[in-house]
């Protein structure tokens, strides 16, 4: 048989991004999910009548009640049924504007019990009855869709026999509760951890690293007046702590989305440098196809070096953006301290785990990836700069050929200018016969200037060469 609780209630804290930066998303946001979800999913739910007239959204404001009557937040009143018996229960809607975001606070339950007169005043029931406060399970984040997650609490009182029976009961009654209200047993988080806050034990749902299908889910057993009293007064300040909380988690979450792109990318330039040294030939000149093969590599390198570039812009975004959200997150904290004067240093330590712990980690995890993918923009810039260095080492030896060439034919041309000019020293009287036939001086030093011409342009041409062979031997 399912446990007593007493008074039991829920409480929704969702939210939704508004607008983004610019970050090369193309996603189109829906500026009024949360209000549809509200009027369209949630109240048919529980027979609400009251309607949300909200007035619009002011850019530039950290934060702004959005309920036209500018009261604190709207009344409702709502219906469920459970074992054929009909329970009339009260409840409140609190849409709010938390910077760039939308945030709603819907509570739905038993009627408050009076705290001067507690044992009277508190409805006496059974954990399963929290099935009907999660009709068709319109209260997951499967229904609401916010961009920015939420989280749901699960309040009820706990009698003083049942504070005796210890820790481990309790945390057996925080499941009982949790199982009730979840209709899919597959959608049952995992427990997280416990403690105590305000002065009652609390029992955390849900691993932040199930990205995929993370359930935030607290549930909170009341065995003090105080806590209930602390709750009140601090509620404004519980849906700012929760609005940075989940800032966090969503940012974190989206970091590993980032980290599987850079991920992919960094194996795309691995393998196009490799590909682009190893399709080179091995010759001491660049060939016509291999100087239109580094071409297109290098275009397409400096293409893959601006994309890679904005996709550590994006990890390191997300970095930063934890690191803000975890200061506001502590700064609130330290307001809700403030506000409930209190003075032991541990009565929040519940709350503070989550940024002495998890926050530093994502962020030592994101500084980690930053770390190991920076490599790529090395490997990048080198391959680069190994390819202008290639085609130009391969430039200044076709120069260096080709002024070779120039010169050799030059001296051959000089020597064989050379050899003609003589003949102007062989006269008929003192002609050249080498055959006792007489042959006319001016064709013997025309052949001799040719033939001089082809012997200094070959050494011109080879001698270099040789010099080059025997050098590498």
């Amino acid at each position: 048989m399912a446990e007593i609780i007493y008074s039991p209630q829920v409480s929704l804290y969702a939210f939704h991004l508004f607008k983004t930066p610019n970050l090369g998303s193309k996603e189109k946001l829906n500026e009024k999910l949360l209000w549809d979800k509200c009027h369209d999913v949630i109240f048919p739910q529980f027979y609400i009548k009251e309607t949300l007239d909200l007035k619009e959204k002011e850019l530039n404001c950290k934060k702004l009640n959005l309920l036209k009557s500018n009261e604190a937040d709207l009344p409702i009143n709502a219906k469920i049924n459970y074992q054929n018996e009909a329970f009339e229960l009260e409840g409140f809607v609190y849409p709010v504007q938390l910077d760039d975001s939308y945030g709603l606070s819907f509570s739905l339950g038993f009627p408050n019990p009076d705290l001067q007169k507690l044992e009277n005043t508190r409805i006496k029931t059974r954990t399963s009855i929290l099935k009907e406060f999660n009709p068709n399970s319109c209260l997951l984040p499967d229904s609401i869709e916010s961009n920015l997650g939420q989280t749901l609490i699960i309040t009820a009182w706990i009698d003083k026999e049942q504070q005796r029976l210890g820790r481990k009961y309790l945390k057996h009654l925080a499941d009982e509760c949790l199982e009730a209200f979840f209709i899919d047993k597959t959608q049952c988080p995992i427990f997280h951890l416990e403690g105590d806050l305000l002065g009652s034990p609390i029992f955390e749902y849900g691993l932040i690293q199930s990205k995929e299908n993370y359930r935030h889910v607290l549930v909170w057993l009341f065995q003090d007046p105080a806590t209930f009293d602390k709750l009140e007064t601090a509620s404004d300040l519980l849906v700012d702590l929760l609005f940075f909380r989940n800032k966090v988690i969503r940012e974190f979450h989206n970091s590993r989305y980032t980290y599987q792109e850079i991920y992919k990318e960094y194996e795309n330039v691995e393998q196009s440098v490799n590909k682009i040294f190893t399709d080179i030939s091995s010759g001491d000149l660049l060939t016509i196809d291999d100087l239109k093969l580094l071409k297109n590599e290098l275009k397409e390198l400096t293409k893959q070096s601006v994309k890679y570039a904005q996709l550590l812009r994006k990890l390191e975004f997300r970095r930063n953006s934890i690191f803000i959200h975890t200061d506001n997150y502590n700064t609130t904290i330290q307001f809700i301290r403030e506000e409930l004067e209190l003075s032991e240093p541990k009565a929040l330590a519940f709350l503070e785990q989550f940024s002495n712990e998890y926050c530093k980690t994502f962020q030592a995890q994101i500084q980690a990836d930053l770390s190991y993918f920076v490599q790529g923009t090395s490997l990048l810039e080198r391959a680069i700069d190994s390819i202008r260095g290639i085609v130009e080492i391969d430039q200044a030896e076709r120069d260096r050929q080709l002024q070779s060439s120039i010169s050799s034919a030059g001296a051959a041309i000089t020597i064989g200018g050379i050899i003609a000019s003589s003949s102007g020293q062989v006269t008929p009287q003192n002609p050249i016969s080498l055959s006792g036939e007489k042959v006319h001086p001016f064709t013997w030093f025309v052949l001799l200037s040719i033939l001089a011409a082809f012997i200094s342009g070959v050494i011109g041409w080879y001698l270099p060469k040789l010099f080059k062979y025997w050098s590498k031997n």
